[in-house]
């Protein structure tokens, strides 16, 4: 398809990186294509000429992707879009370990763009680099000035305004486990309230990371300080009501953003959580914001409500609350992206249209899907395009069909809508009776890395046996034509073949030992165990392959003490099975053990459980 662009530079500039993604070229011939600023969003096309009407720079790009889409198809059309939503956004995790280089970030951008999205904000707890703070962000991949500036640089393009997220209370492990911040430590994660030294190490971080953005909006964090002033601050103040301590903090904080002229928002569970009955609780519908705290939320933040499915439901009462304060309200879904190697969609296409429905009924206009990437990342920033789509389109149209969605993903990415969808069987078998259940779906995880011998999980694939399930997710995987995405394919299969081995193993050792099932245990340390060393090793390969291709490479040293760990385990596994079938020895004393049925709901960081991570 050729395109002949008959509008301003700056929407030719970022088209003309977008034609290999949608799969056009710039020319003199073919449709011409022009664009109308103003109200309305869409693009019609008639006679060989097509119009995009976009009320903002970013709606061209989304528009150029819905002309290349249907132009393919039709010599005429009419396509209006529903613009309820005035942003649509992405939070990306670059704090776990895995920092995506700025040609990676780019490429994301070129998705998100033609998507629709408005903003993108960059999650980095350390990940900014400060010039007199050698130790902040530290062998983690930290992103130098003109990094951010070049990833700036490449989002204006298309329209998308990125912004600094970062933490200013809690969440600050990462930095204050070195000696250089032990004058601004309160707790492991906490940072020191009512010293004069944390204000100043504050205002380096956002003078310097609000440098490097053109916008002048900034999230500030403050969500989870669970154990403010219960460290060094009880030391030097005694006990102080953490309301009164949290308030006096963003007093502080309040004066640094504006004195940088800055616009803030910040997740609003503290706020809930001290109306709460037991100071824990977000998302209690009969926590109330008391007059008190209401006075007490300054009036230049915005609030982002951040909920993720896990109390279903929640979300019409909680943005009625929200909507109830004067200070604008930002609602946060979640990605499901932090549980493993694949993101579990089913969960949240699940979540995410009935916490979008409840944004249009209660007014609520800013949605942002959150896509981190807890415990080392191991989730593919491929398979996550998948939900970056879902989220958009339903943004864009609440009532939109699986088939509108799936020709949307495929036009805009390349990819298989099915394929992508498949590798949640990662997860679970989803069948009928685990449709809403969130306790009790993410098996993936778990399976994956626990010890062989321990089996944290074996009590659990006693009731629900995966192996067949596995062996079926591989051959479904690899039944998918190879398209833009056939090395993800791949990859996904591999993976399920692994854990087809792996819970095959889980499924028969401990039984066969307490049994005294001699046969079935010669079968597992001849067969079994040299299988799984060779399917563990072969994930490992390609996940190292595509990490690196997205990724700085400091952070992968963790997976690699993973992987190489359950290879080694494999070993010892053998060795021991062999010493007992020689009767070398009488026990294997893991086996001896009662099996206990392991939990695995979605926030857990199972591989701590299963083996030791030397660096986090």
């Amino acid at each position: 398809m050729q395109l002949h662009f008959d509008v301003d530079a700056g929407l030719q500039k970022g088209a003309r990186r977008l034609q290999s993604l949608l799969g056009f070229t710039e020319g003199t011939e073919g449709i011409t294509v022009t664009a109308v600023p103003g109200d309305r969003a869409g693009v019609t096309l008639k006679d060989g000429h097509a119009t995009i009407h976009y009320p903002q720079k970013n709606y061209f790009f989304r528009g150029l992707g819905l002309l290349c889409q249907h132009a393919r198809q039709k010599e005429a059309f009419a396509v209006w879009e529903d613009t309820f939503f005035e942003e649509v956004s992405l939070m990306l995790d670059v704090s776990r370990m895995a920092v995506p280089t700025v040609s990676r970030v780019c490429r994301v951008l070129d998705y998100l763009a033609v998507m629709g999205y408005h903003m993108v904000m960059l999650y980095s707890e350390d990940l900014i680099a400060l010039p007199e703070r050698r130790f902040f962000g530290y062998m983690r991949g930290r992103y130098s000035a003109d990094e951010l500036r070049a990833m700036d640089d490449y989002a204006d393009g298309y329209g998308i305004e990125m912004i600094p997220c970062l933490e200013c209370y809690g969440h600050m492990e990462k930095y204050l486990k070195w000696g250089e911040a032990s004058p601004i430590k309160d707790t492991d994660g906490v940072l020191l309230a009512r010293e004069d030294k944390t204000f100043a190490f504050l205002e380096e971080l956002i003078s310097q990371a609000t440098s490097c953005f053109r916008s002048r909006r900034i999230h500030i964090g403050m969500d989870e300080a669970w154990d403010m002033g219960r460290g060094r601050f009880l030391d030097k103040h005694g006990r102080v009501e953490p309301f009164q301590m949290f308030n006096e903090y963003m007093e502080r904080l309040m004066e640094i953003t504006d004195r940088h002229g800055l616009h803030p928002m910040m997740w609003s569970d503290m706020y809930f959580r001290n109306c709460s009955p037991d100071g824990m609780d977000y998302y209690g519908e009969q926590t109330e914001l008391t007059p008190e705290v209401v006075a007490s939320i300054p009036p230049q933040v915005d609030l982002v409500f951040w909920h993720y499915g896990e109390h279903p439901f929640c979300d019409d009462y909680m943005l009625k609350k929200h909507t109830a304060l004067p200070n604008k309200t930002i609602y946060a879904g979640g990605m499901w992206s932090w549980i493993g190697h694949f993101p579990e969609n089913h969960y949240m296409m699940e979540t995410t249209a009935f916490s979008l429905q409840a944004c249009r009924h209660n007014g609520v206009r800013s949605a942002m899907i959150t896509l981190w990437l807890n415990d080392n990342a191991e989730c593919d920033p491929d398979a996550n395009l998948f939900g970056l789509s879902h989220f958009a389109e339903l943004c864009y149209d609440g009532e939109a069909t699986v088939d509108k969605r799936r020709e949307r993903f495929e036009a805009v990415t390349g990819g298989r809508y099915d394929a992508f969808l498949a590798m949640s069987d990662y997860h679970n078998d989803f069948t009928k009776d685990y449709s809403a259940r969130f306790h009790d779906r993410f098996y993936g995880k778990p399976l994956f890395w626990q010890d062989i011998l321990d089996g944290l999980y074996d009590e659990n694939l006693k009731h629900k046996p995966m192996s067949a399930h596995y062996e079926a997710a591989a051959r479904r995987m690899r039944s998918f034509p190879a398209d833009a995405f056939g090395d993800l394919y791949e990859y996904t299969a591999r993976v399920m073949d692994y854990l087809a081995i792996k819970t095959a193993v889980a499924e028969r050792l401990e039984p066969a030992y307490k049994a005294g099932d001699r046969e079935t245990l010669r079968e597992l340390a001849e067969v079994y165990l040299p299988r799984l060393k060779e399917a563990v090793q072969a994930v490992h390969v390609l996940h190292e392959e595509r990490w690196m291709a997205c990724h700085k490479d400091t952070g992968w040293s963790n997976m690699d003490f993973r992987y190489a760990g359950v290879a080694a385990r494999c070993d010892t596994a053998q060795k021991l099975l062999r010493r007992y079938l020689a009767g070398e020895i009488d026990h294997i004393y893991g086996l001896d053990e009662v099996r206990l049925p392991g939990h695995v709901v979605g926030f857990t960081a199972f591989s701590r459980i299963a083996m030791p991570t030397p660096m986090e």
